[in-house]
Formats: structure tokens, sequence, C-alpha cells
């Protein structure tokens, strides 16, 4: 008969805790002092960053044995020092086992490499922390440390920079032409669509990325990266696990600014950091995320609350009448969001595939690796999620 520490199943949040094992040979070797034989290790994630924490000190005794005067072969004891055993800690995590659970669900039935982050608005938990490939435990987690472009997810970052910047409202009409061209490079819509002049709330709802292109020589040459700022992408924020909050794009070409308009050139983020941004624009203020309960309060900062009001109405849009109508009809109340498809290589039309949007207390981002549209592979998970 044995123990082992386990979680409630064998892909709950796995990449996130890691798992708990016998000191491995390289344990040994690399912990000669810490670790012995049978020891009970923790491998990746929050088990082995925490081990020390969790697994506590064990119990040493010294003893010396003193041979008898007599001929009987009987030694007496003498007890030099002791030490104790110290148990190990609790270390207490926001993740809800409901809401992790149907994140992996939601996950299995899509395949290939994917991640799923789900954030309570109301206080910043992290109650999600999914990762899956094909349908398996990924031990990658991508969930927190990916760094991949965020596509036309991003679009609601720079949405907010135009909205707050006063450079368009809700109902300017904007142009959505099939192609603008800048310093020489074609950008496009996703299959060639043109819309010609439309509603900026129209532009965010089908995704038009000529029209972003064309507004975005309006900001300032730090105003995305500004506005990411706001919303808590490229952060110092700490879960008390590795994790990337994402680089914005500054200044650059004329080239490079049209691009990072809808979240491609040098832009990059996690699941976690869309999913940060995505609550903190649903809550009107920036909070940063936690997943240790201990973790200190932390004070919210308010964004622009007319440009956020306005924004909302677009994300809304997105799905009652633009790229994730699928979601339309989900139980549970109105769903706000954003779709994104991201090239991630160049020389190839290769996407990965992005979802983020929030219904009631609960924002969320799914990534989809090389998964093609938002719409065909992100949103259907988001659906089975909610």
């Amino acid at each position: 008969e044995d123990e082992k520490h386990l979680a409630p199943s064998r892909t709950f949040a796995r990449a996130l805790l890691g798992t708990v094992d016998e000191a491995t040979a390289e344990d040994l070797e690399r912990a000669p002092d810490l670790y012995a034989v049978g020891d009970q290790v923790g491998h990746g994630g929050l088990s082995q960053r925490y081990d020390e924490l969790l697994r506590g000190v064990p119990g040493r005794v010294i003893v010396v044995q003193r041979a008898t005067d007599d001929d009987s072969g009987e030694a007496d004891e003498v007890e030099l020092w002791r030490q104790d055993p110290v148990p190990g800690e609790d270390l207490a995590i926001t993740l809800d086992r409901k809401v992790q659970t149907a994140a992996e669900a939601a996950l299995a039935t899509g395949g290939g490499v994917s991640a799923l982050v789900a954030i309570r608005i109301s206080d910043g938990s992290v109650v999600a922390v999914a990762n899956m490939a094909d349908g398996e435990a990924n031990p990658v987690n991508l969930a927190l440390t990916a760094q991949v472009p965020p596509g036309s997810t991003f679009k609601m970052v720079t949405g907010y920079a135009l909205l707050a910047a006063g450079v368009v409202e809700l109902d300017s009409e904007v142009p959505c032409p099939r192609e603008v061209t800048v310093e020489g490079r074609a950008f496009r819509n996703s299959n060639g669509f043109g819309l010609g002049d439309v509603p900026f709330r129209t532009a965010m709802a089908r995704s038009c990325n000529t029209t972003f292109v064309a507004l975005a020589p309006q900001l300032p040459a730090d105003g995305l990266a500004a506005a990411g700022a706001e919303l808590g992408i490229g952060g110092d924020w700490d879960l008390g696990v590795e994790t990337f909050t994402g680089s914005v794009s500054t200044g650059g070409s004329a080239t490079e600014r049209a691009a990072a308009a809808f979240g491609q050139g040098t832009t990059v983020v996690s699941p976690v950091a869309m999913a940060a941004a995505t609550a903190a624009v649903a809550r009107g203020a920036w909070l940063p995320p936690r997943l240790l309960v201990d973790s200190p309060d932390a004070e919210a900062v308010p964004l622009d609350e007319a440009a956020v009001a306005d924004l909302r109405g677009a994300l809304r849009e997105v799905v009652t009448s633009g790229t994730a109508r699928s979601l339309s009809g989900v139980p549970g109340g109105e769903v706000f969001g954003k779709t994104g498809s991201a090239e991630y290589q160049d020389g190839s039309e290769d996407t990965h595939a992005w979802f983020v949007g929030w219904q009631g207390d609960l924002a969320f981002a799914v990534f989809v690796a090389e998964g093609g549209s938002g719409a065909d592979a992100a949103v259907p998970i988001a659906r089975d999620f909610l």
C-alpha cells in the first residue's frame, strides 16, 4: 500500500499545480543535503516553486550507543540532539474546482494545443488555468507563460485607446476598405471583405483590420503601449508563479504601428494577460489578478469611464451581430467579447485562434495554437465553457 498526493483528476490544473512524486536521481544529485531516497518532492508548477513551504522539515535525532560493562552485548543509548519535525504549510490558491473542470472539459473537445484562463471580475481572483494538448493535460503552462501575438483581440485595447483619445466615437463613420497600403505593405481583412464607410461599432463587431490600420496614425507613437499599460499588459503584477504579462509595441515605423493596431507586429501576450485586460474593461478599472489567497490587497485604478462604456457596447455587438454570433444564445446572461486570428510566422498564413470575453462576473481568454479562425476554433470552446 502507498499514498500519493493527487489533484481532483488526472488533468486538473496539472501544468499549474505540478505533481508530487518520490525524489528522483536528479533531485538527489541536485540537492543531496535536502532530499533523501523516498522523500516526496514537488515537480513543476506550484508544487516545485513552493516545495520547501509545502514539505516542511523532517524530524532528526542523533543517538550514541554505549556498550555496557557486562557481557550481555546490550548497549545504552544516549540522545545527543533532537530536531522535532515541522509540518509543511498549506498554500491556498483561488482556483474554483467547478470553473477549472468546465475549462478543461471545453478545451478537451477542441483538440490541438490550447489554453483557457478565467478571472473573477469583482476581485481579480484567477479561477481557472487550463492547458490541453489533444485532449490530454499539457504540462507546459501556456495559459500563463505563452508569448504569442494577440491578433484581433487586441482591437479591444486599440479601441480603448481610440475612444479615450477622442479619435472616434461609437457611431463615428470610419472606412473599412478591402485593403490599405502602408509604406508599400498591403493590409487586408480576413477573407478579403470590405464594408465601405461604417460606424466604428460595426468595424469592431466585424473585426475590420483596415479600419484600425487607417486610424492608427491618429494615436501618439506610444498610444497603444499606454492603453495596454492601463489594462495591465506588460505590467509588473505577480501571480506567485512564472507569468508573462505581455509586451506592447511602441513607436517604430508606420508599418509596425499599423500592424500593432490589430495585434500583430512585435506585440506579444499570454492568455492570462488578455484575460486580465478583459476583466479590467468589464470592471471599468485595472486590478492585478491574484492566484494566491494570501496575496496583498491591491487598489483598483479606474479607466476612462466614457471610453469603457462605449467599448463595452462595441464588444457586445461582436456577439449580437459580429464574428462571435454563435455565443448570442448562451444561457447565463449577456456575453461580451472579441475574436482574434493571429499570424505568428513570417511567410505563413497559419494563425493562432483567440476569443476573449466575459459573462456576468467571469472574464476569460481562450487560446488555440495554430487553430486558424478565432470564430471557428476559439468561440466554440468559449460556448462549451460557458
